[in-house]
């Protein structure tokens, strides 16, 4: 019995922990770069795998429930269940990168399509800024400029999120503008601090250029609390969309709302609750009445006279009768003084020594 309740209690307890995606969201950005946000019910640990041209989303205590969604519009193409997570194909060769936000209980996975040409590349830069995500914008500029080592657009926008993170690098970059670029100007104005509201109407268009590029893949775990809501980086090259969510809330607000919700999702799984503290309760009941059965002789042990402890015990009775105490039995028949008094007690209370007298 108690370990079925044991059973009972560890398959309730393992229920109540799993985790839910309560809603999927999806925001495109120029074809370039596909976010996807997971709403979760609880806040929780997550870690992407790359399968092939599939990646798999391991979700800590997944319940395995896929809510209603849509990739319209994205190069995403499926997402689909898999054992202990979910898994997101695409055709487009991908690579990505990875937040977990606490606060507001979502998983972020930014899939980011490895461009070739200059201007892709430095619009998947500047939607990393967008996002906060600096270090990782800071590499990509690092990479672009590899690539393009005298295109002076790239150092200006490089110096510029430098001078964001506050780093000293910001001057070597700015400085190797020359004087006849038209961005010179602009860096001489970021190196004394001087932005002008109007910046990006004076920053001159970049050269067209395509260089084949080989990437390799970039996993990164990146912890920063950035806003989740669709900020574009320009109304017409971005194309945000909402998928639904999960049903509608249940009614009701704050604690007792919270209460409905819970007792609503779990309602089986309270039931079975119910159930098993009845059958605890009830088996502590029927517990206390029942007697538990007594061995007469268990903690008594043989005399060092070699004398069996029934035997003992009809002499320590004996000489109980003839008026002798317990320390002069326990010296008479070499034992210890309370193995004496847990055989006197036994024989008040059980009358087994009395039994074999008689």
């Amino acid at each position: 019995m108690k370990r079925l309740l044991m059973v009972i209690i560890v398959l309730a307890s393992c229920a109540l922990s799993a985790v839910s995606i309560r809603s999927i969201q999806a925001e495109n950005y120029n074809g370039l770069v596909c976010r996807l946000v997971l709403r979760m019910d609880q806040d929780v640990d997550f870690k992407v795998n790359k399968q092939g041209n599939d990646f798999f989303i391991a979700i800590d205590d997944f319940d395995g429930q896929l809510p209603a969604f849509s990739l319209s519009g994205t190069f995403l193409d499926q997402i689909e269940l898999a054992d202990g997570g979910i898994k997101v194909s695409s055709e487009a060769r991908l690579r990505y990168l990875t937040m977990r936000l606490s606060d507001v209980k979502a998983l972020v996975i930014d899939f980011i399509k490895f461009s070739q040409s200059k201007k892709e590349r430095l619009f998947i830069a500047s939607f990393l800024i967008e996002k906060g995500l600096l270090g990782s914008a800071d590499r990509a500029y690092e990479e672009i400029a590899r690539d393009y080592p005298n295109h002076y657009d790239v150092y200006y926008h490089w110096g510029d999120l430098l001078l964001q993170r506050g780093s000293s690098r910001a001057v070597k970059k700015l400085g190797m503008i020359p004087d006849f670029s038209s961005y010179y100007p602009l860096a001489q104005d970021l190196l004394h601090g001087v932005r002008s509201s109007s910046k990006a109407d004076k920053i001159p268009e970049p050269q067209e250029q395509e260089v084949a590029i080989i990437h390799e893949n970039v996993e990164l775990q990146i912890k920063t609390k950035t806003e989740l809501e669709p900020n574009a980086l320009s109304p017409q090259d971005s194309i945000v969309f909402f998928l639904p969510s999960e049903g509608n809330q249940a009614e009701g607000s704050g604690f007792f709302g919270s209460i409905a919700e819970l007792a609503n999702r779990y309602f089986l799984l309270i039931i079975a609750l119910a159930v098993a503290l009845a059958v605890f309760l009830l088996f502590l009941i029927l517990g206390r009445f029942r007697k538990p059965a007594k061995k007469p002789h268990q903690d008594i042990q043989e005399s060092n006279l070699g004398i069996d402890t029934d035997t003992l015990c009809k002499m320590v009775h004996r000489l109980l009768a003839d008026g002798w105490t317990n320390k002069e039995i326990a010296r008479e028949l070499k034992i210890n003084q309370q193995e004496v008094e847990l055989m006197v007690r036994r024989l008040h209370y059980m009358g087994v020594c009395e039994d074999d007298d008689k």
